[in-house]
Parts: structure tokens; C-alpha cells; sequence
């Protein structure tokens, strides 16, 4: 039989250094997801992430058109947006969910100015005509888009040049 003997100061007392660290850590990311899950809902984080969704969606569309050596448009109104595709001679609305038409919120609008003479479109809701066109090589009609709440001053401005580059910059009236 052997004898074994424990020595007292092996005997563990609490946590180590390395097992609260870890905890710690834990602790931090589930805080930060916490945190990212909730995030702000201010009428400046609404606007921000409405343009960057817009301007993210016109670049796809673009990549898109160049892919299917087609052409796409952007049919800009007022408070929503859509994509429309060139086909047989017409505007149709493309059916991939991606580029449904949007609304913005209530509190949201688009102002647009483009180098493209604009037709009155009142008369014949099912003809829309895009006021921004991606076409097949990478180029678009060039545009600049205001989108703007009625919540704060400042607002974004989107543009797109004759070569398919976009920007999307904060504007403060002041």
C-alpha cells in the first residue's frame, strides 16, 4: 500500500488567473453582441443605413447588368425605390428579391438631379421610365440623390459619375 500525501499548499483555493480572464472575456463578447443587437435607432443612424443600402444596392445592380450584359435601371421616386430591367424594348420590374422595390421610412425622402432628360410618367404608372441607367459596360447615367429626414438637418448626398463610381457623403447644412 502506498502512502500518499497531499501537500496543503496544492490544494486549490479558488480560480486561477487564466479561468478569470477567460470569464472576463466571455462576459465582454455576449455584452457587445448585447449591445450591437440593440444598437441606436436615431433618425441619423435610420439615414445612414438607409443610403449605404442604397448605394450598396445600385453598385450590385450595376455588377449585376455588366454579368447579364443587360440593361438595369433605378426608378427613383420620392419615397421608395426599385429596379427595373430592359427587356423587349420595355421597363419591367426585376423579380429577384434583392432588388424589390423599397419604401423609406415615414420620416424619409429622395430628392433626385440627373443629366437625363426625365419623362412625365403621372399618366402611365405601368410605363415607369428609371432615372438612373446601368448599363451593360459598367457606365450609368450620372445622378446625385439627396436623401434627407425630416428629423435632422444634416442629410446624404449619393453620386454616381458616367463611369459607374459611386459616393455617398454626410452634408451638413452649417
Amino acid at each position: 500500500m502506498t502512502n500518499t500525501t497531499v501537500n496543503p499548499s496544492r490544494i486549490s483555493r479558488g480560480f486561477t488567473l487564466i479561468e478569470l480572464m477567460v470569464v472576463i472575456v466571455i462576459i465582454g463578447i455576449v455584452i457587445n453582441f448585447a449591445v450591437v443587437s440593440f444598437g441606436s435607432n436615431s433618425p441619423a443612424d435610420r439615414l445612414n443605413k438607409e443610403s449605404t443600402r442604397l448605394m450598396s444596392l445600385i453598385q450590385i445592380a450595376g455588377e449585376e447588368a455588366l454579368l447579364r450584359s443587360s440593361f438595369i435601371g433605378v426608378d427613383i421616386l420620392q419615397d421608395s425605390y426599385g429596379f427595373l430591367r430592359l427587356e423587349e424594348g420595355e421597363w419591367q420590374p426585376l423579380d429577384d428579391d434583392l432588388f424589390r422595390n423599397r419604401h423609406l421610412p415615414d420620416d424619409m425622402l429622395l430628392t433626385i438631379i440627373t443629366s437625363q432628360p426625365q419623362e412625365n410618367n403621372s399618366d402611365e404608372d405601368d410605363k415607369r421610365t428609371p432615372e438612373i441607367i446601368l448599363l451593360n459596360s459598367g457606365e450609368m447615367t450620372p445622378f446625385d440623390i439627396k436623401i434627407n429626414s425630416i428629423n435632422i438637418d444634416d442629410y446624404y448626398r449619393l453620386s454616381g459619375n458616367e463611369v459607374g463610381d459611386l459616393t455617398l457623403n454626410q452634408v451638413s447644412p452649417y
